[in-house]
């Protein structure tokens, strides 16, 4: 009873604070159940792209000339922290009270997906922007052979490298880490050679769904995914490493990985796990860092190898139309302009240092992908990707994992009986 009671309180907060957010204002739906596009809608956005200021202007920027080029169509931007988004959400479309169109990641759309809030977008987008777009991407949002996601900035996982650093540490800044045996050794011989203020390796470790993300390719590399699931009787090896690093002061335990960007930008840091927009987060932090300044310090390319082939768990910026929404082709009009408008890959996309998911863009903006970084994304990070096992129980799967990975780093308690409780949990997820 004191749950229902808490539910209802939630869903009554959510429709006072969001409650000029639902919907759209459509003034006429066709037989489709979709907004006439030449009559004046307004349409609600949900966004954490607005509630950081990395991104905040430029995303305004993009809405207001979208709005400039299609007056029929406005949009109400409602942004929200990115570490609220799915919950928000969640409130909102049980509340009755859905957005018309969200930005969320890879696990967030297949959770409101199987929530059966969202609209299948096949029928929704136009054939020239499905030709254009990459399919390896579009393919991440699917769900019971349908789409859910439209992908609308790329953020695979790679190893960026500070060439400076590693040069210092006697190290051959052309020559980074291929796999975890390389890794190691070069950790070891920087460790002595580097000041103390320098971190080896940035790595999260939070209990957070991105944690287990990050952490995913290093557990891989170590052999403890099997079939695409965490196989906690192969963790072992995983396990402790994860807690030599720690105890060697290899990295800085209970960290996110965005809290590891700082340090870059003041040159602490040698090897960092992160995305494409780590450029322009960092060039944000120290106004010095021009492009060709940034690139003679760092570069990036794929995560080791260990017991097969490299791999990573893209964070994707992905946008998701809700089936509550009376104006879905003015809402997919919109999630066409921000993935694949010339304007906003000129001014949002490509500055902000994430990989365009329409293919076309190389021909389009060819000068941008000369950029060392983001070509190496596009040609040799990005073909890496693999699901996770998104679905409905994820957040709660993800939970175990790194609430076990906690224990490990944080307690002396044998690795052994960590993850034995760890696989049964486990054993209760389909």
């Amino acid at each position: 009873m004191l749950m229902k009671k808490l539910l209802s309180l939630s869903m009554i907060c959510s429709l006072l604070v969001f409650g000029t957010v639902a919907c759209g204002t459509s003034n006429s739906t066709s037989a489709a159940g979709q907004s006439d596009s030449q009559q004046p809608v307004t349409i609600s956005f949900v966004n954490w792209a607005t509630a950081e200021e990395s991104t905040k202007q430029k995303t305004l920027d993009t809405i207001a000339e979208f709005e400039k080029q299609n007056p029929n169509i406005k949009v109400k931007n409602v942004p929200i922290p990115v570490s609220d988004i799915l919950n928000q959400l969640t409130i909102m479309n049980s509340a009755g009270n859905a957005p018309d169109i969200a930005q969320v990641d890879n696990a967030s759309a297949i959770s409101l997906a199987s929530m059966g809030a969202l609209s299948p977008t096949d029928n929704l987008l136009s054939q020239q922007f499905m030709s254009d777009m990459d399919k390896a991407s579009y393919e991440l949002g699917v769900l019971n052979n349908q789409h859910y996601a439209v992908p609308w900035a790329g953020q695979p996982m790679g190893l960026w490298y500070n060439k400076k650093l590693m040069q210092a540490a006697g190290l051959d800044p052309n020559n980074p880490p291929k796999t975890m045996d390389e890794l190691n050794k070069d950790m070891d011989i920087a460790k002595q050679k580097l000041p103390k203020s320098v971190v080896m390796l940035q790595v999260d470790t939070t209990i957070r769904t991105i944690g287990l993300e990050q952490e995913w390719p290093l557990m891989e590399s170590y052999g403890a995914i099997k079939d695409g699931k965490v196989n906690a009787g192969q963790m072992g090896s995983y396990a402790e490493w994860l807690r030599g690093i720690i105890q060697k002061g290899y990295t800085l335990p209970g960290k996110k990985f965005g809290e590891f960007r700082p340090l870059a930008a003041q040159n602490n840091l040698l090897f960092g796990i992160d995305e494409p927009c780590f450029k322009g987060i960092v060039q944000s932090m120290d106004k010095t860092l021009t492009d060709d300044k940034f690139n003679q310090t760092w570069a990036v390319t794929k995560l080791p190898d260990g017991t097969s082939k490299s791999q990573c768990i893209p964070g994707n910026h992905n946008l998701v139309i809700f089936k509550a929404s009376k104006s879905q082709a003015a809402v997919a009009k919109f999630a066409e302009f921000l993935a694949g408008s010339d304007f906003a890959l000129k001014n949002y996309v490509l500055p902000t240092g994430y990989v365009p998911v329409v293919k076309s863009a190389s021909q389009r903006f060819p000068q941008q992908f000369t950029d060392p970084s983001l070509k190496s994304f596009a040609e040799t990070v990005a073909p890496t990707e693999v699901r996770a096992p998104w679905g409905p129980d994820y957040s709660k799967y993800a939970t175990d994992v790194m609430t076990s990975m906690q224990e490990v780093i944080t307690t002396t308690k044998p690795i052994p009986d960590i993850l034995k409780t760890l696989q049964t949990k486990l054993q209760s997820y389909k």
